[in-house]
């Protein structure tokens, strides 16, 4: 639905420019050539060139991920994404999302590989976790990295931010993956990581809070997606290894899943089975302006969506059955507020009902006023914070338009 995962992951791989150039000696860095080589001998990707090495200081890292924002996300881009995360109810009214994501990063960050410059940069902080593991799972990108150009691999240049997010778990997956497997080598265990060693990634938000603060009083949306490369990914990309063996370490990459209902269930990606993306419903809108913001809406999304509204539970249970979804936000009006128009398409009716009916949940929760002006099995519209709304249930298809501020145009939108 957003861009905000593959921003982030982006803005941690473009960190260079405060890089430490003379430092004394490193231990840690006498580590590298033997951990390649274990990576290498797990993966059967070999190291094509040695891959420099540096520390920064947290102070560092903020100040250039503050310029980095800055100059790398234009504000329209911002604006739009920011938006899209309030109106759908994802983010409080107040949010700020460049704080927000300088602050996550600064806090969330032990060490990066660059990949556009090729460089490997540990954070001069006190770890939270053993060094050298760290150091092997920035590793483990920079072989893939020689084999696959992740830059390119990563880069946001299309409309379908599903599809960039099952991309970054694919990155986060694999490398999180290795370092497993590299930690169990270490112990004299010369086999794939166990279901038992996974789960310690699969779960590691369930523990965030205490050590990062930032992170545990972030929204629900922000949080998971900065999880899920990690705990979805790894589980996807275990799935491949135990289908494919080593040929995984490049199926992953060169035959990438399409969104993240494939990170999520493996076996839709084994079967080339895609979301869709469904036409928004034709509404007329009175002076309906220029596009702020559209996208395509995955199943990780939607369970986001559920999560927040109606317990991860149900969200668990109802969003595997979403089979595609897209968003609009457009100015209209006299004056150009923005109106959201969403539309998703289920795998039955009665899933479609479903949806429908924790819709209204999330209608009623996301404004401080929802006054349902017309409520009924397959309609539910009023008027809320930011104007008139119309939410529709049609088949396997569930619609909504919000954010009008012309009674006639809601009238028209909600006419059974």
């Amino acid at each position: 639905m957003f861009r905000i995962p593959a921003f982030i992951l982006i803005t941690l791989l473009y960190v260079h420019s405060a890089w430490a150039t003379k430092a004394p000696p490193d231990p840690l860095f006498g580590r590298i050539d033997s951990i390649v080589k274990t990576l290498s001998s797990i993966s059967g990707l070999n190291e094509e060139h040695p891959v420099p090495v540096g520390r920064i200081s947290q102070g560092q890292l903020r100040k250039f991920l503050s310029h980095r924002i800055k100059t790398s996300l234009k504000p329209k881009e911002a604006y739009a994404d920011e938006l899209s995360l309030k109106m759908f109810g994802l983010v409080p009214a107040d949010f700020d999302l460049r704080k927000s994501t300088v602050d996550l990063l600064t806090e969330q960050a032990a060490a990066f590989y660059d990949y556009q410059e090729k460089k490997l940069i540990m954070l001069e902080i006190t770890p939270s976790a053993p060094e050298e593991l760290t150091l092997s799972h920035e590793l483990a990108h920079a072989l893939a990295d020689q084999h696959f150009n992740l830059f390119k691999f990563v880069e946001d240049t299309n409309e379908n931010d599903d599809e960039n997010l099952a991309r970054s778990a694919v990155v986060e997956g694999q490398a999180s993956w290795l370092m497993l497997a590299y930690q169990m080598r270490q112990q004299g265990i010369d086999s794939p990581p166990t279901q038992q060693v996974l789960s310690a990634v699969e779960n590691s938000g369930d523990s965030s809070g205490a050590t990062f603060p930032v992170f545990q009083n972030a929204p629900l949306y922000i949080q998971q997606s900065l999880l899920f490369p990690y705990s979805a990914g790894i589980g996807f990309f275990d799935a491949v290894f135990k289908s494919r063996g080593k040929e995984a370490f490049s199926q992953v990459f060169t035959n990438p899943p399409k969104d993240t209902s494939q990170i999520l269930h493996p076996d839709r990606y084994f079967d080339h089975q895609e979301l869709t993306t469904p036409e928004l419903p034709k509404v007329q809108i009175t002076r309906v302006g220029k596009e702020i913001g559209s996208g395509s809406v995955g199943e990780f999304d939607h369970q986001m969506m559920l999560w927040q509204s109606v317990g991860k539970t149900a969200a668990l249970d109802l969003a595997p059955h979403v089979r595609g979804g897209k968003f609009r936000i457009s100015e209209a009006g006299k004056k150009k507020l923005p109106v959201l128009e969403y539309v998703s398409v289920w795998d039955s009716e009665d899933h479609a009902a479903s949806f429908f009916t924790a819709y209204e949940t999330m209608l009623r929760k996301k404004w401080t006023m929802c006054d349902p002006l017309k409520s009924t099995a397959n309609l539910f519209a009023g008027k809320s914070d930011s104007g008139y709304f119309a939410t529709r249930l049609r088949g396997r298809t569930v619609s909504s338009v919000e954010g009008l501020q012309d009674f006639e145009d809601w009238k028209a939108v909600a006419v059974d």
